[in-house]
């Protein structure tokens, strides 16, 4: 993962490009879309946009304990045991959430603590349910107050996270060789 700062120096990109041509199987994830390594033979796997989300933003839409439609999993259920592992579940910098209908789950969403910022990531919703994105920042909220939230979408996903509240804030890439 690149940062802002030294990932532009000449010596991180030589070492970069060395580590690149010198592996078997190699990948990088270019957190800026700054970074040329097409000279290190690699290809472009996939790209999205990099989303942000103010703690204010987030904290208006806050629901109160008790309320909060997204409920926490805590134990794996069908066909996610050998993912929704029980030391992970149990991790408080870790929530992996379920949106609940009728008793019935219609979306998911894992929120993860990092150094400052909530990342929002594998966001999904049955066919036929629409994901609140902006729901899910309150939930999200809820459970990590005064934390800026952040992610990356592309395509449908982007447009409904935009039109949540988040804001885009750069290109990533993922590049492979």
């Amino acid at each position: 993962m690149t940062r802002r700062g030294d990932h532009r120096s000449r010596a991180h990109g030589e070492g970069l490009d060395h580590r690149l041509r010198t592996a078997v199987d190699a990948g990088v994830e270019d957190s800026f879309a700054t970074l040329d390594l097409t000279r290190a033979g690699t290809r472009l796997s996939s790209s999205a946009t990099g989303v942000h989300r103010r703690p204010a933003a987030a904290a208006a839409r806050a629901v109160e304990p008790g309320r909060n439609p997204w409920t926490p999993v805590r134990t794996a259920q069908h066909d996610t045991t050998a993912v929704l592992l029980p030391a992970l579940l149990q991790r408080g910098h870790v929530a992996v959430l379920a949106r609940r209908v009728d008793g019935r789950t219609v979306a998911g969403a894992v929120a993860r603590l990092g150094s400052g910022a909530v990342d929002v990531s594998s966001t999904c919703a049955v066919e036929g349910h629409r994901l609140d994105r902006a729901e899910l920042a309150g939930a999200v909220a809820a459970l990590f107050p005064a934390r800026p939230l952040v992610g990356h979408q592309r395509g449908a996903d982007l447009a409904a996270a935009l039109a949540g509240g988040f804001g885009a804030v750069g290109d990533l890439r993922v590049r492979v060789r």
